[in-house]
């Protein structure tokens, strides 16, 4: 993976950052070493463990909101856009598409009501209905699914 200008200070200073809280001397060298693979420019894709290691590094900025706190809106944005290009950022990119393409038969219909149900902790239910039709989709740490599709009362999914 190629990594942009604006995006190699502000990965290599999130590798760092982990790499100076982790206790595992293995793990620290591995963040230290794709802090220099960053400042380079690129993350090779022959080394598949680079590649996971720079998702967690982004995921973990992302989430946790470090890196909005340590680079601004500007660099959670450049983290985000180059979190897209990582393997699990591209299967959720697809699977978003997927999902959209499915909430597509919603276009156009009155929307009757949107609600979010508590499924657990860290995971809702959102339940989406518009004419016939009712969508209830699932939101939790691993992203967003389709459960179900409801047409008139009887439908399909969980």
């Amino acid at each position: 993976m190629r990594i942009g200008d604006v995006q190699r200070a502000l990965v290599a200073a999130e590798a760092r950052a982990l790499a100076e809280r982790v206790d595992d001397p293995t793990a620290r060298r591995g963040y230290e070493e794709l802090a220099a693979l960053v400042e380079a420019g690129e993350v090779p894709d022959d080394r598949p463990g680079a590649v996971l290691a720079l998702e967690a590094v982004l995921s973990l900025s992302l989430e946790t909101g470090r890196a909005r706190t340590a680079h601004g809106p500007a660099g959670a944005r450049a983290l985000a856009a180059l979190w897209r290009e990582t393997p699990g950022g591209r299967s959720a990119t697809e699977r978003l598409a997927e999902l959209n393409g499915a909430l597509g038969a919603l276009g156009g219909m009155p929307l009757g009501s949107i609600r979010f149900v508590a499924a657990g902790p860290g995971a809702y239910t959102l339940l989406v209905s518009a004419g016939r039709l009712e969508a209830r989709l699932s939101i939790d740490r691993d992203g967003v699914d389709l459960r179900g599709l409801t047409v008139g009362g009887g439908g399909i999914g969980d």
